[in-house]
């Protein structure tokens, strides 16, 4: 959608950054043909209309604030990020830390092929026992052959069957078959669902028992994203701290993530932040997402930060691993305007590539939340995006907003009712003659 120079031209200078909404998107307008029908697609009655499309019993819809993040440079390339989120500082973080690594880099990512499974469990009905275990795993080529045909279309896109796994559950006498799929640019929950479904006649057949349930797991272990940096820690130099000694407090902070796990849960969500506002621009499954990402987290029985930080001499690494199920067709993602637009701003990436995508912004988020953390502490830049809050919620509006922040900030007042009572005096001293 942006060349690099286009890009770099539009979105780095404070005419984007500090500028009002809508001057934001004449700008987009301007260069970026067709974004015209995204940014007026907000009409109330077309909404409407989506929504009952959409959800059963609709009766609106929800407005999430949508912003862009970076540039970020990933393997070589600027992009910026479309990121739907209600959190203050989200954009920011991902913004700064994105800034950081750019003129060091940038980020590196790589992503595995996005193979899901699917389970059916079938309690064991004719007295087999573990027994049953050895028949199906011998009827496996019966079992591939019946999913073929659905299969087809994903087997000439390169994706397809991968396998399965079979085990028995003696506590409960129910065997239990994983397939695994890849499933190319989709999510897959349709897929996998309707594969478990296709073979559940045949298992049954197959060990006499009956299937008590068939459905994909949302785990997602098997479908890995990675990022990665390196920073010279000259780079993390402030007032008052030494770049190295922010980059060994960096370090520690990780360290602990991966060891404390009340720490760890707040660390992932951190990275999450990032990752879900990604994920809810471009209309993906965030609660899957999610929940894979914090499975992920706690697979060896003890919750731990996804991210790891290491020196080497005066160099900071920095590295994101975890399960990230995108998808870039089918469910809400090619029907939504927005997720359309987004996907078409990051230069329409297949599901591997916006797996790879979102590591690089969780692990900005990751980077960002850190520093910030053993630095200055985490609450100085959300302190500051709530004094917009009540800025606008004291009534101030287009450029009075930030105008009237900066009084807000600088009399440190907190409460809505003060900030009315001030907005009150403030606009009559500000009044025109």
């Amino acid at each position: 959608m942006f060349s690099r120079g286009t890009m770099k031209k539009v979105f780095s200078g404070k005419k984007f950054r500090l500028g009002p909404v809508h001057q934001r998107r004449s700008i987009i307008e301007a260069e970026s043909p067709g974004s015209e029908d995204f940014l007026h697609s907000g009409r109330d009655e077309e909404m409407l209309s989506l929504s009952e499309a959409m959800v059963e019993q609709a009766v609106g819809y929800m407005a999430v604030p949508l912003g862009l993040a970076g540039p970020l440079l990933i393997d070589g390339r600027q992009y910026m990020i479309p990121l739907a989120t209600e959190e203050p500082s989200v954009i920011a973080a991902c913004s700064f830390a994105g800034g950081l690594t750019a003129r060091h880099g940038g980020i590196s990512t790589s992503a595995s092929d996005p193979v899901m499974a699917a389970q059916i469990f079938i309690e064991d009905k004719g007295g087999l026992g573990s027994a049953g275990i050895e028949i199906i795993q011998a009827a496996q080529e019966s079992i591939k052959d019946k999913l073929m045909p659905m299969l087809l279309s994903m087997e000439n896109r390169g994706g397809g069957w991968r396998g399965m796994e079979t085990d028995w559950m003696e506590s409960e006498r129910i065997f239990f078959v994983t397939l695994k799929i890849d499933v190319r640019d989709a999510m897959g929950a349709n897929l996998l669902n309707s594969a478990a479904e296709r073979v559940r006649p045949l298992l049954e057949q197959l060990t006499g028992g009956q299937v008590l349930m068939a459905i994909l797991s949302n785990r997602c272990e098997n479908r890995i994203a990675r990022a990665a940096f390196s920073l010279p820690v000259k780079s993390l130099l402030r007032p008052g701290s030494g770049g190295r000694e922010t980059a060994e407090r960096i370090v520690k902070a990780a360290r602990i993530a991966r060891k404390n796990s009340d720490r760890a849960v707040t660390h992932n969500k951190g990275i999450m932040n990032g990752i879900s506002a990604l994920a809810l621009a471009a209309c993906n499954d965030t609660r899957a997402i999610e929940a894979a990402a914090h499975a992920y987290a706690c697979r060896d029985g003890q919750c731990r930060g996804l991210s790891e930080y290491w020196l080497e001499g005066n160099v900071l690494h920095g590295s994101l691993e975890m399960p990230l199920p995108f998808a870039v067709t089918g469910g809400a993602v090619d029907f939504h305007p927005t997720s359309r637009w987004a996907l078409a701003l990051l230069d329409n990436p297949d599901a591997r590539g916006l797996s790879r995508i979102a590591a690089a912004v969780g692990l900005m988020q990751n980077l960002a939340a850190l520093r910030a953390l053993v630095c200055e502490g985490i609450q100085e830049g959300h302190l500051s995006l709530h004094a917009r809050r009540l800025s606008f919620s004291a009534g101030a509006r287009g450029e009075d907003i930030g105008a009237y922040t900066q009084v807000i900030r600088r009399e440190a007042i907190r409460s809505r009712s003060a900030a009315m009572n001030r907005f009150k005096r403030w606009k009559k001293e500000h009044a025109p003659l």
